[in-house]
């Protein structure tokens, strides 16, 4: 390398850094450990290098920070994208900061205005900040946004919004949990849980309606329920009560891991053994979910590696030309005892 024209990616390579650290350590920020900082500088040294004007400029404009807007951290899920987001933040040398809002609260024009005040390079919003405002107020804001910065939404796509997009299948978490009990000889079987009014619960429900059409199997088995254990006790109550011995279903696909944990226990308190009397499958794959009794088989959606994706894609569109696309990432269907299918094909009922 000639020192005429060499550049920050040429540095980064040699130092075996992302060029984003190598911008951090010419701008002088702290965030960068003393080891990392001495790497790089000694190689800076090495070809005396020094930004040009235009770089300089560059690096001045840009804070190094990304922004998040999560309904918290408390649900596991959330938690989990964090983690995964933080830590490739860290890894590409950004900074995340954590934007909390209430679950279930809409996102209003004066929150919006707070967070453009804050000097950040790129957003990601979760699809339960998104889901949670009305199409009409949502729009207007995302757009206002997205003229001062990347977005990227980690949801089934929003209509209308220039950003980046990124979603689980869950269409397919459904129809692979879906199959698996059809293939164990189950034909009764209820969907527990979500909201009428969620998109991401709606597009569940949808799959889950149309594979039971095209398996030519009974539609009737579906109870609104919300998304928390509470819930699915009380969805389980209130499921049972209205169908006969004869009718109940014979396995229940729960929207969430919450919904399905909540479930578990109401069903061992009406005597039903699980899964001899009814097979129960969730959803998220939850750190207890291989500790419930028994345990539970669900459908991993990834949310660790969507954090990482969603900063990776982000960091791209601030670095290069932004980008508006979708990306659709798969579900896994984790299996354990909860489905029974250690216990073979059952009989059909």
């Amino acid at each position: 390398m000639t020192t005429e024209r060499i550049t920050i990616y040429d540095i980064a390579r040699e130092a075996g850094v992302s060029p984003t650290t190598v911008s951090r350590v010419i701008a002088g920020h702290t965030n960068v450990s003393l080891h990392t900082r001495k790497k790089v500088k000694k190689v800076i040294d090495k070809y005396q290098f020094t930004p040009s004007a235009a770089a300089k400029e560059l690096l001045s404009k840009r804070s190094l920070t990304l922004g998040a807007i999560l309904p918290g951290v408390a649900h596991p899920y959330y938690a989990d994208m964090y983690e995964g987001a933080y830590s490739e933040a860290y890894r590409l040398g950004y900074a995340l900061i954590l934007f909390c809002l209430p679950r279930h609260e809409p996102l209003s024009p004066a929150f919006m205005e707070q967070i453009a005040k804050r000097r950040v390079d790129g957003m990601i919003l979760s699809g339960g900040v998104v889901e949670s405002t009305p199409n009409e107020e949502l729009i207007p804001m995302l757009q206002t946004l997205r003229r001062s910065m990347p977005l990227l939404t980690i949801c089934p796509p929003v209509p209308d919004v220039d950003c980046i997009n990124i979603y689980s299948d869950l269409s397919s978490s459904v129809r692979q949990s879906l199959h698996h009990l059809y293939n164990l000889g189950h034909r009764r079987i209820a969907f527990l849980g979500g909201s009428y009014e969620s998109r991401s619960a709606g597009e569940r429900e949808l799959g889950f309606l149309n594979e039971m059409k095209k398996l030519d199997l009974p539609t009737i088995y579906r109870h609104e329920a919300g998304h928390t254990a509470e819930a699915g006790q009380l969805g389980v109550i209130k499921l049972f009560s209205s169908l006969s011995d004869q009718k109940r279903p014979t396995a229940l696909i729960c929207i969430n891991d919450l919904v399905a944990l909540g479930a578990l226990m109401q069903l061992r308190r009406m005597d039903f053994r699980i899964p001899e009397d009814i097979a129960v499958i969730g959803c998220d794959n939850q750190f207890f979910a291989a500790y419930t009794h028994p345990p539970l088989t669900t459908v991993d959606l990834h949310p660790a590696e969507h954090g990482r994706v969603a900063v990776q894609q982000l960091v791209s569109a601030i670095t290069d030309e932004p980008m508006s696309f979708s990306q659709l990432r798969p579900a896994t269907l984790i299996v354990r005892e909860s489905c029974g299918v250690s216990l073979g094909a059952r009989e059909l009922v």
